[in-house]
This record gives C-alpha cells, structure tokens and sequence, in this order.
C-alpha cells in the first residue's frame, strides 16, 4: 500500500505524524495551473517526472509533489503527473489529497491500474478500508494476475482486522510474484496480527536477514518479535537501526499493542507506523 520508503525512519513505528509540512503544501489545488511552465510542454513533463522521481526515491515527498504538479502543469491531460503527485502524498502520509490526485487520473485514464491501486491504498489511508476493496477489485478485473491489487485487497482486509481472509489474498499473489518482498512482508505481519507468531517469524525472519533487506525489513521482524513477546529478539533488531532511546521507545510500544484488545485497534496502530506496506 508502495506505501512508502522505511529508511533510517523506521523509527516511525511509534509516530505516525510524519512530514507534517508536506501536509501543509498538499493543501492547495492539485491541478495547480499557476502559468510557470506551457501546457504541453512535454520536455518541461519529462524534467520535472525526473526531478519528482528522484526526490521520491530519496524520501523527499514534498520536493516530489511540487515536482508532479508542475508537470502536471505543462501537460493537464497527462495522467502520470498524476500518478507521480498522488504516490507522494500517500507516502507522505497526506491521504486525502493522495485520494485527489488518483480521482483526477482517473478521469483521463479511467482503466488505469496504478491509479485504481492507488485509490485503494488512499481509501485504506482514510480509514475507508471497506470502500477500498472495490478499487483493487477493478484493478484486478483489468489484470487478474495484478500481484499489487492482491497485496492491497490483503491490507484493507488486515485493517479491518479480517486476516484469515487478508492472508488468502497475500498467498494469491505470491502464487505470481513469489518472491515480492511487500507481499511476503504483509502476509508474516498479518500472521503476527492473527496471533501466529512461529509462522509469522519464519516468513520474516529470512527478509530481514537477507543481502540488501531494508530497515523495513528488520523493524517488521522486531514488530513480530514483539508481539509474540521475546523482547529479546525484539530489541535486537530494533537497534540495528535506532538509537538506545528509540529502542526502549520501541519496546514500550510494543508492549502497549500487545494490551490493545480491540483487534482493529491494535491493526490501526501498527499501520499509523507505517509496517503494513502498501502495493
């Protein structure tokens, strides 16, 4: 739900109010026709979507977004301004003006699987998981072997903290893309959320231990570690990406989810931390 880069800020698990200035400059209006670059000006769209990308793969959503908009700008009736703008302000956390910007594209490429995705992953960002379910089921209708849509029908599925059925739509896509890394990672969080801590550990376990796993990957695996209750192992692999302060953090948060006995509670805390990925 690709919701969105866990660098060193996986530190997030336990704040859930990230970029907040970005959120300040999604405010405005996402067809942004301020005049700054010709319409149809399709070098000034191929500069920009570059810029946009580049900033994105860094983590810098905001310097993304403003990036989108203004190739959105020099071409309106491009959708993939579009797409660009709506990915940015999911992974920054901005899921309203995400849900915008996937409708916008949507009305100059209604079929678009990315766009239809992204919808989804904006909806389950609004805590709209139900409504959700029908985008990816478009999406799917359109590409039934969409490995992303399943991901994004087991997320919504997860945050209603339905996971027998969020973890048939994991296997469904690994049964195309095994070895998905986002897909493996939701199905051992879903198990984990299901209380199936032995299966969810080996699921996990290998991704986090893998060349080039990410601190995604590790802090998962510590999430798991921790519900099960081995803080341990929990720790562990908490610090290989936090500080001493920010692990004993972690291991209070922990413990606080495993008091959570509201089952869609307990799955809303751990998406505000940004450990269910989106497709």
């Amino acid at each position: 739900m690709r919701l969105t880069k866990f660098h060193r800020t996986s530190r997030i698990a336990i704040a859930a109010f990230l970029l907040i200035g970005v959120a300040a400059c999604a405010q405005g209006d996402l067809s942004g026709r301020n005049g700054d670059a010709a319409a149809g000006d399709k070098q000034v769209v191929a500069a920009m979507m570059r810029a946009g990308d580049a900033a994105a793969k860094r983590g810098d959503y905001g310097a993304a977004a403003a990036f989108y908009r203004r190739a959105q700008n020099a071409d309106p009736k491009a959708a993939e301004p579009l797409l660009g703008l709506g990915e940015a302000l999911i992974a920054a956390g901005v899921a309203r003006e995400a849900a915008d910007a996937f409708r916008q594209a949507m009305a100059i490429d209604p079929n678009n699987p990315r766009a239809l995705r992204g919808l989804g992953n904006a909806l389950i960002g609004q805590d709209q998981s139900d409504l959700s379910i029908a985008e990816f089921e478009k999406a799917l209708a359109i590409n039934p072997k969409d490995y992303r849509a399943y991901s994004g029908l087991g997320v919504a599925h997860d945050s209603m903290a339905e996971h027998t059925k969020a973890q048939e739509y994991y296997y469904a896509g690994l049964t195309i893309a095994p070895d998905d890394v986002t897909l493996r990672n939701n199905l051992g969080l879903s198990l984990a959320f299901a209380g199936h801590y032995k299966g969810a550990i080996e699921i996990l376990r290998p991704l986090a231990l893998r060349p080039g796993a990410s601190a995604r990957d590790r802090q998962n695996l510590a999430l798991a570690y921790g519900l099960s209750g081995d803080m341990v192992q929990a720790k562990k692999f908490a610090r290989m990406d936090m500080d001493s302060r920010e692990v004993e953090r972690n291991l209070s948060y922990y413990a606080a989810l495993r008091s959570i006995a509201d089952p869609v509670m307990r799955v809303k805390s751990v998406r505000a931390g940004y450990a269910l990925q989106a497709p």
